[in-house]
């Protein structure tokens, strides 16, 4: 899959997107949750299943759909509410790297870090997508999403909480 994903303002978020083509995932369990984050490339999808039905979160590049990066989204699924934040960050290039560089040490001693995953694309090594679970109670996890041709650091942060 080509590295589509060139800046902050090409992303588009979608509660609903479908479940999409996965180059890898990670599962976890929160009580009645099961939170699968799955590795799309340059992109992410989070989807919780709960006892009501499924929450889903996709950030992505969608040729099909104009670009639309909220700071804040929140959705309910019947006994469950889903909050979505988002922020971008221009930094330099040193500050990029030494943010990139401690995804990429902590991702390389897993041991450490089983509830991270990353990914890199491109031919730019800074450019890279990790996806991590930050809590289980309550639900989170945070993804971040790096730019490196534009010195935009994409994060998200996800939680799922009973109403």
């Amino acid at each position: 899959m080509p590295f589509i994903d060139v800046s902050a303002a090409s992303l588009t978020f979608r509660p609903d997107a479908p479940s999409m083509p996965v180059l890898d995932r990670m599962e976890r369990d929160a009580g009645p949750l099961r939170l699968s984050l799955r590795l799309l490339g340059a992109s992410h999808q989070a989807v919780v299943a709960t006892p009501d039905g499924l929450i889903a979160e996709t950030l992505a590049y969608r040729s099909d759909f104009a670009p639309d990066l909220p700071e804040a989204f929140s959705q309910r699924v019947g006994s469950w509410r889903h909050r979505y934040e988002c922020t971008v960050e221009s930094l330099t290039v040193p500050e990029l790297r030494s943010r990139v560089r401690a995804l990429r040490d902590r991702a390389l001693m897993r041991s450490d870090a089983p509830d991270l995953l990353v990914g890199v694309f491109g031919e730019d090594p800074d450019a890279l997508t990790a996806l991590e679970v930050t809590g289980t109670a309550p639900l989170t996890w945070r993804t971040v999403h790096t730019y490196p041709q534009y010195g935009e650091v994409v994060t998200t942060t996800g939680t799922v909480v009973p109403v």
